[in-house]
C-alpha cells in the first residue's frame, strides 16, 4: 500500500535560545515575551517569512481570499523552534 506524499505544512522554521520571561513563569498577566534567537535561525526565520510573503503577494488582493490571506508564526515551547505558516486571517480579538 502506497504511502500519501507529506503535505509540506511549515514554509520555514528556526530555533530560539531562550525566552523573557521563561517559559515556566507564563501566566495569563503575561503582557510581553521576549524571544531571543541566534544569527544563523534569524537568518533561516528571515527566509521563512520572505518566501511567505513573496506567495502571498502572488494572490489577487481583490478577491476575498486574497484579503484574508496571511502569515502565521507559531511558537513550539517544548521544542524552541518557531515555524512560519500561510494560513486565513479572520477577524477576532487581537
Amino acid at each position: 500500500m502506497a504511502q500519501k506524499p507529506r503535505v509540506k505544512k511549515s514554509l520555514g522554521a528556526c530555533g530560539y535560545a531562550k525566552t523573557s520571561p521563561p517559559v515556566s513563569v507564563l501566566s495569563p498577566t503575561t503582557k510581553i515575551l521576549n524571544i531571543e534567537i541566534p544569527f544563523d535561525d534569524a537568518l533561516r526565520l528571515n527566509v521563512a517569512i520572505d518566501e511567505c510573503v513573496h506567495r502571498l503577494n502572488s494572490y489577487d488582493r481583490a478577491t476575498k481570499a486574497g484579503k484574508q490571506s496571511g502569515l502565521i508564526l507559531v511558537v513550539h515551547f517544548p521544542s524552541q523552534r518557531i515555524t512560519v505558516h500561510e494560513r486565513k486571517i479572520t477577524g477576532g480579538e487581537a
